[in-house]
C-alpha cells in the first residue's frame, strides 16, 4: 500500500470518527456559580460564567445605591438562574413558551427562580431581577405602572466592571411608542396591566409607562414630584387628581411633556461603581444535571395534563439512568408524589434521606405528602401535621431561612387551636422577610394578621400584591382581603371570610 494510500484511509477514517460523533453530540458540563447575591447555572464554560456572575453583582450594587439600599444588607435568599444556550432550551422548562421569549422569572411556591438564553435574554434577566429586587427590599405600595417602568427604565442598562450607564431606551418600545396608539395616562395610572392587557392599547402599556418613569428619572426636579405623587396616592388620594397636584400640569399637558421628552435628547446617567473584592465559587455539577437538571425545575411550574404525563414519563426514563444519584432521586420523588405513584415518590425521598438526612427539599417534600395524606382523610389531620412538623423541624435546623420550610411550618398549623398564636406570625413573618415575592406568603400572611385582629400589618403585607402588575388572582384575592378589613364587602362574593370579618369589626 502506498503512502497516498494509507493517508487516503487515515483520512476517511478520521472522517468517519467525526460523522460518528456528531451524530451522538457530546454532553454538557453544567457549572453552578455562587456569588452574594446569586446562583448562577450555565452549561457554557466557567470564564463567562464567572463574568456574568460579576456583571449581576455590579447591576445589583448599582440598584442598591441609586434606591437607597444598604450596600451590606444580606439577601434572605440568593436568587438561582438558570442560563441556557438556545430559546428552545427555554421549553425544558416551559413547554409551550413559544419562540419569541428569550427568559422569564417565576416566583411558585416550591421555588423563585429566573431561566434565561445567554446574551438575548438579557434585557428580560435585568427587567425581571429588577421586580425581584424591588419586591425583596420595599414593602412600601408602588402604583402598577411605577412597578414597571422602573423595571424598563433599568433594564437597559449598560453594565461594566466598575461603572453602570442606565436611561437607554428598548428599541422595541420606542417603536410603539413611534408608531403605536398610546394607552390613554388616566388608564395607565389607575389600571393594573392584567386589567387592560386584552384591551386596545396593551401593547404600549410598558413604553408609556417607561416614558412616564424615564421623564421623571430624568430631572432631580421631576424625581421631588415624583416622589410627592407617591405620597398622595399612599394617602388615598385617586390617581389622576394626585399626578395632577403632584406635577402641576393636567393629562394633556402631561402627555404633551412625555412626546417632547420622547423626540428630545435622552440623557443617558452614568454611576461609577465601586466594588468590592467578591468570592464567585464555582462548581461543576453532577453528570445527572446534563438530563435532570432542567426537568427538576420544569416540575415546580404549573402545567397541562397532557405535560404533566410527559414530564413523569421522563423522569422515570432519565432518573433510570442515574441508580442512586441525588439529584435523579430528588427529580424521581418529585414527578412521582405530585403525578405519578404517591408511594414511589416516598420510596426515592427515603432512599436519598438514607444517603442524606439533611436534605432540605427531600424533607419538604416528605411534609407535603403528609399535606397530600391530610386533604384525603382529613380527621386524621392534626396527627398528620404532627409527622408533617417532624419533617420540617430537621429542614428547619439546616437551613432556618428557607421560605418554604416556614411557608409550611406556618401553613400547618392553621386551623389548629388558638391559631394564630404569636409563634404563628412570628413564623409568617419570617416567611415573608424570606420571600416577599411569592404571593401566597402574602395572602397567608394577610389571613392570618387579619384574625389576630392587626389589620394595619395585613394591608401593608396585601397591598403591593394587590397592585402588582401582573398579579393575576393573587392580586385580586389580596384586594378582596383589604376590602373586607376596611369593612367593604363587594357584591359578588357569594360567603365572607369569617377570620377577615372578624378582624374588620
Amino acid at each position: 500500500m502506498t503512502f497516498f494510500n494509507r493517508l487516503g484511509l487515515a483520512l476517511f477514517a478520521a472522517l468517519l470518527l467525526a460523522v460518528s460523533a456528531g451524530a451522538t453530540p457530546a454532553r454538557a458540563d453544567w457549572l453552578k456559580a455562587e456569588s452574594p447575591n446569586f446562583i448562577i447555572y450555565s452549561d457554557g464554560g466557567e470564564r463567562p460564567l464567572r463574568e456574568y456572575a460579576m456583571k449581576l453583582e455590579v447591576y445589583d450594587r448599582f440598584l442598591r445605591m441609586r434606591f437607597g439600599v444598604p450596600l451590606d444588607r444580606p439577601v434572605a435568599r440568593k436568587l438561582p438562574i438558570y442560563l441556557v444556550r438556545r430559546q428552545r432550551d427555554l421549553e425544558q422548562v416551559r413547554p409551550g413558551l413559544g419562540n419569541t421569549i428569550a427568559g422569564f422569572y417565576y416566583p411558585g411556591e416550591e421555588d423563585i427562580f429566573a431561566v434565561a438564553v445567554r446574551g438575548d435574554g438579557e434585557f428580560t434577566l435585568l427587567h425581571e431581577y429588577a421586580h425581584h429586587f424591588f419586591f425583596q427590599h420595599f414593602s412600601t405600595y408602588y402604583p402598577g405602572w411605577l412597578v414597571e417602568g422602573l423595571a424598563e427604565y433599568v433594564m437597559t442598562a449598560r453594565i461594566w466592571p466598575d461603572r453602570i450607564q442606565v436611561g437607554a431606551h428598548s428599541e422595541n418600545r420606542a417603536s410603539w411608542l413611534m408608531n403605536g396608539s398610546w394607552l390613554p395616562l388616566e388608564e395607565l395610572l389607575t389600571n393594573r396591566f392584567g386589567e387592560i392587557e386584552h384591551g386596545p392599547h396593551r401593547l404600549t402599556y410598558y413604553p408609556v409607562a417607561w416614558l412616564l418613569t424615564h421623564w421623571f428619572m430624568s430631572s432631580p426636579d421631576r424625581v421631588v414630584q415624583l416622589e410627592a405623587y407617591l405620597g398622595l396616592i399612599r394617602q388615598g388620594v385617586d390617581p389622576v387628581a394626585a399626578m395632577q397636584q403632584a406635577t402641576g400640569l393636567s393629562l394633556g399637558q402631561l402627555r404633551d411633556a412625555l412626546r417632547s421628552h420622547m423626540y428630545g435628547r435622552i440623557e443617558l446617567n452614568t454611576y461609577e461603581i465601586d466594588m468590592p473584592d467578591l468570592e464567585i465559587e464555582i462548581t461543576r455539577l453532577p453528570a445527572s444535571a446534563d438530563d435532570l437538571l432542567l426537568l427538576g425545575q420544569r416540575l415546580k411550574m404549573p402545567m397541562s395534563k397532557e405535560d404533566r404525563e410527559v414530564a413523569l414519563q421522563e423522569a422515570r426514563r432519565l432518573a433510570g439512568r442515574y441508580p442512586d444519584d441525588p439529584l435523579a432521586l430528588l427529580v424521581l420523588g418529585h414527578a412521582e408524589l405530585h403525578i405519578g405513584d404517591r408511594a414511589a415518590g416516598e420510596a426515592a425521598f427515603n432512599r436519598l434521606l438514607e444517603r442524606d438526612p439533611e436534605n432540605v427539599e427531600a424533607l419538604q417534600f416528605m411534609a407535603l405528602a403528609r399535606f397530600a395524606d391530610a386533604e384525603d382523610t382529613p380527621d386524621d389531620r392534626p396527627m398528620l401535621m404532627n409527622l408533617a412538623r417532624g419533617y420540617l423541624a430537621t429542614a428547619y435546623r439546616v437551613d432556618p431561612d428557607n421560605y418554604l420550610t416556614l411557608l409550611l411550618i406556618a401553613r400547618s398549623r392553621s386551623g389548629a387551636p388558638g391559631y394564630p398564636n404569636e409563634n404563628d406570625l412570628a413564623t409568617w413573618e419570617m416567611a415573608f422577610i424570606a420571600a416577599p415575592q411569592l404571593s401566597d406568603i402574602r395572602l397567608g400572611a394577610g389571613h392570618a394578621f387579619l384574625a389576630a385582629g392587626d389589620k394595619a400589618t395585613a394591608i401593608a403585607l396585601l397591598e403591593p400584591l394587590a397592585n402588582a402588575p401582573h398579579g393575576g388572582d393573587g392580586a385580586e384575592e389580596a384586594q378582596k382581603l383589604i376590602d373586607r378589613a376596611n369593612g367593604v364587602v363587594r357584591e359578588e362574593e357569594d360567603e365572607a371570610d369569617p377570620e377577615a370579618e372578624a378582624a374588620a369589626e
